[in-house]
């Protein structure tokens, strides 16, 4: 059982740290008409009804995904004479122009969230807000002299860092109160506090890395250490400290409300965040507005556990004697055999023990936008966003066209900078019927209908409430 949980993880881990797949919060809603949730990414935004109330599950349901350097494109594409579809692997591909979309340290980057609860009401004291969220953030880091090793092979002599290398993922629930009120004229101020409770969580603290090649053999050296909090599984050491199992545990088989709630609140692995935003108005047209989201973390404690991966492996090649192959044993066996003996050697260096408490920082964003209302119906939007990763900062913009006919309809279009890549065209769109409120909003909607295969993000809000006191006009201006 050791050796097979020995190979599972050593597997988890290679699969974390090698697949070449950032989402985030939507940056077209940011100034979108009739969406009373686009005050979870400013909170000095307010509707312009007296009340919302979300429907569970979707309000907002979010999903997006967002590759740093690789596109479809950049991995499957057209033969050039054959009506088939090949890979840059192909010999008719070209490998240098894949390994040229590369950065030296690439990201891979997953938002899912959904809303338990979500309401919003004005009072004479400001417009109060109280959201019950769960939150998945995943990022994964790979350097890109990984796949120029893997494809091109190395020479004698040559040294080749892949430091930074590896896997922060974090689940987590959310509770949120906010507030936001026009504190002097024109001038609009929001805060939202955040408890939060850790679910489940993977993080990378150290990742050194080198491989030293020659002609009689590749030198793995490697420090690797991650912290790990997992409550949701069984995780069993032998006399010795060293792992012996980790297994599901047998009440989230067939889970109650009573097991869920233990998991999805979970006060052993507590936090806290806050959301800051400003709106400012210097003239009627022009509203300035600056937003940081996420200031805040996790401090885990539930069954908590540290991976490390401290090696040093001389990889001496294959040894192939074609006199030994057979109908029974084919070269394909003796390949396998061999990979198989590696991972053995290689999974041994895997050690998995009892941790201490530790805390994580959440994924800060700051964004810095402004919009210019030509007509009473119409304006024009430009938002710079900033994420804030481990060790890693990222870019966009995004600029907007909205448009308002009232409380009936509201349409946004929307054209973003994102990971390097310059086509993401976005579309919004939000109904009222009655008191039913629906939108659907993308920064890259468009992509699907024309580009897809170029696309490097996609991201979608879904929302569905019930909204009451809708005011055309109102004392004090409001984006939504």
């Amino acid at each position: 059982m050791i050796a097979m949980s020995r190979k599972l993880l050593a597997l988890g881990v290679v699969v974390c740290l090698s697949f070449p797949a950032v989402a985030q919060i939507n940056n077209t809603v940011y100034f979108m008409h009739g969406v009373p949730q686009s005050n979870r990414v400013n909170p000095a935004h307010q509707p312009k009804g007296n009340f919302y109330l979300g429907i569970p599950g979707l309000s907002p349901l979010r999903v997006g995904l967002s590759s740093s350097s690789l596109a479809y494109k950049d991995v499957i594409y057209p033969h050039p004479y054959e009506d088939s579809l090949i890979t840059f692997l192909h010999p008719q591909g070209s490998k240098e122009d894949f390994l040229k979309q590369l950065k030296p340290l690439n990201f891979v980057a997953s938002d899912v969230g959904t809303s338990l609860f979500s309401m919003g009401f004005r009072t004479g004291a400001g417009f109060f807000t109280l959201d019950v969220s769960t939150r998945i953030d995943g990022n994964i880091y790979y350097p890109g002299d990984l796949a120029r090793l893997v494809i091109e092979g190395a020479g004698d002599g040559e040294i080749h860092h892949l430091d930074g290398i590896g896997p922060d993922m974090t689940a987590f629930d959310e509770i949120a109160v906010g507030w936001s009120d026009e504190i002097i004229d024109n001038l609009t101020l929001g805060v939202r506090g955040k408890v939060l409770f850790g679910v489940g969580n993977l993080s990378n603290v150290r990742s050194d890395l080198t491989v030293t090649t020659s002609q009689e053999a590749w030198n793995i050296k490697s420090d690797m250490l991650f912290n790990a909090s997992l409550p949701f599984a069984d995780v069993t050491y032998n006399e010795e400290g060293m792992l012996e199992d980790i297994a599901i545990r047998e009440e989230l088989e067939n889970p109650n409300f009573a097991h869920l709630q233990r998991y999805m609140m979970n006060t052993n692995n507590l936090g806290f965040g806050i959301d800051l935003g400003v709106n400012y108005r210097p003239i009627d047209q022009l509203q300035l507005s600056v937003s940081l989201l996420d200031v805040g973390y996790i401090q885990w404690k539930d069954e908590v556990h540290q991976v490390t991966y401290a090696t040093e492996y001389d990889f001496e090649g294959l040894e192939v004697n074609p006199f030994d192959f057979s109908e029974d044993y084919t070269f394909g066996d003796h390949l396998d055999t061999t990979l198989s003996q590696m991972a053995d050697s290689l999974s041994g260096f895997l050690e998995f023990t009892p941790g201490g408490v530790y805390s994580k920082r959440l994924n800060t964003k700051l964004y810095v936008g402004g919009s210019y209302n030509v007509t009473p119906k119409i304006n024009f939007g430009l938002l710079s966003r900033t994420d804030f990763l481990n060790g890693k900062v990222a870019e966009q913009v995004t600029a907007s066209a909205n448009l308002t006919t009232g409380r009936f309809i509201n349409l946004t279009l929307s054209y973003s900078y994102m990971n390097a890549y310059f086509k993401n065209i976005g579309a919004g769109i939000s109904f009222h019927f009655g008191p039913l409120n629906l939108y659907l909003v993308s920064d890259n909607a468009l992509n699907t209908l024309f580009w897809p295969h170029e696309a490097r993000s996609a991201n979608v809000w879904f929302g569905l409430n019930l909204t009451f006191g809708y005011k055309e006009k109102m004392d004090h201006p409001m984006v939504n």
